[in-house]
């Protein structure tokens, strides 16, 4: 480094030196006198400006400048060598990012542009570890300095970038790379779009990433459900259909819901399934050897359970809707599907959910869930789902609320039967059950 910039004398030679230079440290001894010359220095707009000052008042050679106050002595000298070394080569200089880091700092106070612009090419061009691109980032933010377009580029700076889209451009990799998983992809590209849906909701990352997700995996999940209804068409149409593709839309609809769950964003997939009549009436309309059916039921039951543990909080209004779309399908599929009637735990777990998610209803909500229970159920020879205990619970509640309505008016009128009850106690025809009762055609 000390070798001279074409005609350049040598740093740090005595004879020909026309400037000593004294570096006073802020703590700590001083270095030994720098002999240096003034065509070198004159590369800084620091040191020319200093020259121009004594020599403006006394032209006598060599000159002596001190600079004090020094961070590190070592650090001015090394930046001041780098004054004689020829640009194209100064690269070389550098050790690595803090070394650069640190003699970036001195160059931008002493004004020596030509080393700044180094430094920075030096840093665009190097791999970084995290910890290197912090303290890029910050050494960066406390200097009043132009950084380079380039390493502005790299570091995603949008005051040196304004045609910089951070947020279009997550839409279009996260469109891409989901497309990818929900068409088979190998397991690498799932796990890679999972680390970059959940580190676009941390808290160190822009809210306008996390509704880059939530458009991403919602308009995904829609397209998934269009080319499964399309399959399970041609099923019910005895038309050509392929069980492939039939398998890749149902394996990318779960992943696709659990990446739902897991970033807190399920309730939406929730309401999807509640408004899906389309759907619906697909399930039952070849109910024998239908491909979906367990698929469908491991998808109920997970938003049922999560309806069940408060992971998920719906409006009411939703969580009828799911009921009365869905229990009608369960029913039918449950008691004529030889296949599904064998998986006991996993019909059991539907059970359950479904209980528990009634339980949650008004009564008036129940009322209307339990004329469908009734007239798509217990007709069945399995008489599943069993959400007998359920609608004692409600029975239970009406025959409390007459009760209270009874004591309110000072009487006993015993004979009175509520609205609600009288109708389940006397209907009998399940063709008048509820208007929401979906009939199948023959399998």
């Amino acid at each position: 480094m000390a070798q001279g910039r074409g005609n350049l004398p040598h740093f740090g030679d005595a004879q020909t030196a026309d400037v000593v230079l004294l570096l006073i440290p802020l703590e700590g001894a001083a270095l030994p006198p720098i002999h240096v010359h003034s065509k070198a220095l004159c590369r800084s707009e620091f040191f020319e400006a200093r020259l121009s000052e004594r020599w403006a008042v006394d032209d006598r050679r060599p000159v002596e400048l001190t600079l004090d106050k020094c961070k590190n002595p070592e650090t001015y000298s090394r930046c001041i060598q780098l004054m004689y070394v020829p640009d194209r080569v100064k690269h070389s200089s550098f050790a690595g990012v803090q070394d650069a880091l640190n003699i970036l700092e001195v160059a931008a106070e002493l004004l020596f542009h030509d080393c700044v612009n180094a430094c920075m090419g030096f840093l665009e061009s190097i791999p970084w570890t995290n910890e290197n691109e912090n303290a890029i980032r910050s050494c960066l933010s406390s200097l009043h300095i132009q950084v380079t377009p380039d390493l502005a580029s790299r570091l995603n700076s949008a005051q040196n970038l304004p045609d910089c889209k951070p947020v279009e451009i997550m839409k279009e990799l996260l469109g891409e790379l989901l497309s990818l998983v929900t068409n088979g992809a190998p397991s690498k590209a799932r796990d890679i779009t999972e680390r970059v849906l959940l580190a676009n909701v941390q808290p160190s990352a822009s809210p306008a990433f996390a509704a880059v997700n939530e458009v991403a995996l919602f308009k995904e999940l829609q397209n998934n459900l269009d080319a499964l209804k399309s399959q399970l068409r041609k099923f019910a149409s005895f038309f050509s259909w392929s069980s492939h593709q039939l398998f890749i839309a149902s394996s990318a609809l779960r992943w696709l819901l659990e990446e739902l769950f897991a970033l807190q964003i399920g309730d939406v997939a929730i309401k999807m399934f509640s408004e899906e009549q389309d759907l619906a009436q697909l399930m039952i309309s070849r109910i024998y050897q239908n491909p979906f059916t367990e698929t469908l039921f491991c998808i109920l039951v997970r938003m049922l359970q999560a309806l069940q543990s408060g992971e998920v909080v719906i409006p009411r209004s939703i969580r009828v809707a799911f009921i009365t779309t869905w229990l009608p399908v369960v029913a039918k599929l449950s008691n004529d599907s030889e296949e599904i009637s064998r998986d006991d735990g996993l019909q059991l777990k539907l059970e359950e959910g479904l209980r528990a998610v009634v339980g949650t209803l008004a009564i008036a909500d129940q009322e209307e869930i339990f004329k469908i229970w009734i007239g798509t159920c217990l007709k069945c020879r399995r008489a599943y789902p069993d959400l007998s205990t359920t609608f004692d619970s409600w029975c239970d509640k009406l025959r409390q609320a007459q009760k209270e309505k009874d004591l309110q008016r000072g009487t006993s009128d015993t004979d009175e039967t509520p609205g609600g009850l009288a109708f389940i106690l006397t209907e009998s025809s399940p063709s008048v059950s509820c208007s929401k009762s979906l009939d199948a055609s023959p399998s």
